[in-house]
């Protein structure tokens, strides 16, 4: 079994790059859904960020709303600094659980896909990292398009994590995603091909 980081920064194409892995073999868990999980009603995560930022960030079903939370955190980065330390423990914990079960079913390569991999150290327990990177104008772009952040959100976005640039000096693999879903497919497959190779020879 070989465990795999994939990160990049936001809006440059992880969760399209991990889905052209699942279709090649990969198996994949993906650290926003964890916690996602992590925070449902009613469980140990949930209560502390209630505790800590107020029932005025849930929604009448009592599940977190996820943009009030982040207007919170994304102004104060002391509460963000709270959030992640009531969040991250609990996510890897999770991942390495999932990781153990993959394995107990006998995937071969597992694929962890995180946001801020470099940023909370998990480079240091998983190796090869995927770095899935673009253009800044490009990254920009997909930010007004898709999520329709402001130039001063996109900014606060881009603060919010570490720059493309220090994350290239940390990656194994490097994917450039400026050009067309081909070019993209292309890349993912070669970088697939000598994740396989790796594979074999650290069998013999």
């Amino acid at each position: 079994m070989t465990v795999i980081g994939l990160t990049g920064g936001i809006a440059t194409g992880k969760s399209t790059v991990a889905a052209m892995l699942q279709q090649l073999g990969a198996r994949i868990i993906d650290a926003d859904a964890l916690a996602r999980e992590i925070v449902e009603p009613g469980k140990e995560a949930w209560q502390e960020i209630v505790s800590a930022f107020g029932r005025e960030i849930l929604r009448a079903d009592q599940s977190i709303d996820r943009g009030k939370l982040r207007k919170q955190v994304f102004e104060d980065q002391q509460a963000r600094k709270r959030l992640e330390s009531i969040t991250h423990p609990r996510i890897r914990t999770l991942a390495q659980q999932r990781i153990q079960q993959l394995a107990a079913e006998g995937a071969e390569i597992i694929v962890y896909v995180a946001p801020l991999l470099f940023e909370n150290q998990a480079h240091l327990w998983l190796r090869p990292v995927i770095l899935v990177a673009c253009d800044l104008a490009k990254q920009k772009r997909r930010l007004r398009d898709r999520d329709k952040l402001t130039e001063g959100q996109i900014r606060q976005h881009l603060k919010a994590q570490m720059s493309l640039a220090e994350k290239r000096k940390l990656a194994d693999f490097i994917i450039e995603n400026n050009g067309s879903v081909e070019e993209l497919k292309k890349q993912v497959q070669e970088v697939w091909e000598e994740l396989r190779r790796l594979k074999i020879e650290d069998r013999r």
